[in-house]
């Protein structure tokens, strides 16, 4: 008997299709043992869907319930180590890591009822099918969305139609997205998270881990504040880019809906079940990475100006400085945060006027700039708009 026609564990069937021994499984639909995700997105205009509209829908697929007994021996490994204390942080380390130790699920198809409550022909405005999840069990596909007479700012919520077996909320199956119709013009904003709107310490590898995985998130001082600002004086289309690995989605995920403007969440996939190469997620290949997505997402929106924000702890200047150079008619401003008070001798480095004038070759100094405080922001971004509108009046 073949491989391809034995009943193999799927721990060793997905080895060995990593290792070209088995073929990628056919496309077959969600089971009620499978864990899923929905990102929220955006929703862009499209010349080619009857509706107008396209969005592009990612979804990650898993296993229920796998990993956790691992999660579990590592989060009391990790506890005694001194990377959380006590029983409540032992749990949320547990919860975290085990995205990381799951069995991700390859060739899995999803529907989702687009607009509806997750009823097959029910009250929403058509069914869209994603998929199938690739070997990382994450599937990314571009969807012209059903329906009709969708507008600019307007929200939809969906969701997916559910097996027996799995139900939203449950065995950590996100099964409700948000879409966020984005129109052709206006503004639109890229904002990092790692330091830039979350406490993260990237530059000191013990404290990144302490806070990815045992404390609560928190947000930099300030920032929540400022986005809501932005928010009201851009009104504009948000990204959240980061090169934290997608297993992280759900902790992240809660952390925007609870202090940033609703936007869409770009995450990095890593190499399956590598929970070591989370700190190489953060430090390596980050600026090819980011240029790349900034190409993607900005041909998505070609008529809209864009906001750039990141910090200085990884490749943000030199990946935004590349975006400019690309798109200058459209890339209108970059903010760089600088990060201070981590690793004092690397910082200095990282935020000398050296770094930013290799940085930013190139890119003209009015559009650029470096801050510690936030408000700064909020009077150059009043200053920006008031120059746009100069603009469309000559």
């Amino acid at each position: 008997m073949t491989c391809s026609k034995m009943r193999l564990p799927a721990l060793l069937s997905r080895l060995l299709r990593r290792a070209g021994i088995l073929p990628a499984p056919p496309p077959t639909p969600l089971a009620g043992t499978d864990t899923l995700w929905l990102y929220d997105n955006l929703a862009f205009p499209s010349s080619t869907s009857p509706s107008g509209w396209s969005a592009e829908f990612i979804a990650a697929y898993f296993t229920a319930y796998s990993g956790q007994d691992l999660s579990r021996a590592v989060a009391d490994i990790a506890e005694k180590l001194g990377l959380g204390e006590g029983d409540a942080a032992e749990a949320t380390i547990a919860e975290r890591v085990q995205p990381f130790l799951a069995l991700v699920v390859e060739g899995r198809t999803a529907e989702v009822e687009f607009g509806g409550n997750g009823e097959k022909g029910g009250n929403g405005a058509g069914t869209v099918t994603l998929g199938p999840s690739n070997g990382g069990g994450v599937s990314i596909n571009q969807v012209e969305l059903p329906g009709g007479g969708w507008r600019d700012a307007q929200e939809v919520v969906s969701r997916a139609v559910l097996p027996a077996g799995m139900a939203h909320g449950v065995g950590g199956t996100i099964a409700e997205l948000r879409t966020r119709f984005a129109g052709a013009e206006g503004w639109a904003v890229v904002s990092d998270i790692d330091d830039t709107i979350k406490v993260s310490h990237v530059r000191d590898r013990i404290s990144l881990l302490r806070h990815t995985f045992a404390l609560p998130p928190t947000a930099v001082d300030a920032m929540p504040e400022l986005y809501a600002s932005l928010n009201t004086t851009l009104k504009p289309a948000w990204f959240y880019l980061s090169a934290s690995p997608y297993n992280l989605f759900p902790m992240l995920r809660s952390f925007i809906a609870t202090h940033f403007p609703h936007g869409q969440l770009l995450l990095r996939e890593m190499s399956w079940q590598e929970l070591e190469s989370f700190v190489v997620s953060l430090t390596v290949g980050t600026q090819a990475y980011k240029e790349a997505e900034l190409e993607r997402i900005m041909a998505h929106l070609p008529q809209r100006r864009w906001v750039l924000i990141g910090d200085s702890t990884q490749k943000d200047p030199e990946a935004y400085a590349a975006a400019y150079k690309k798109n200058p008619e459209k890339v209108r401003k970059i903010w760089i945060r600088a990060v201070k008070g981590v690793d004092e001798k690397v910082e200095k480095a990282l935020n000398s006027e050296e770094r930013w004038e290799e940085a930013f070759k190139g890119v003209p100094r009015g559009v650029w700039s470096v801050f510690e405080d936030p408000a700064q922001l909020e009077r150059e971004a009043g200053e920006l708009v008031a120059e746009v509108e100069a603009e469309g009046k000559k």
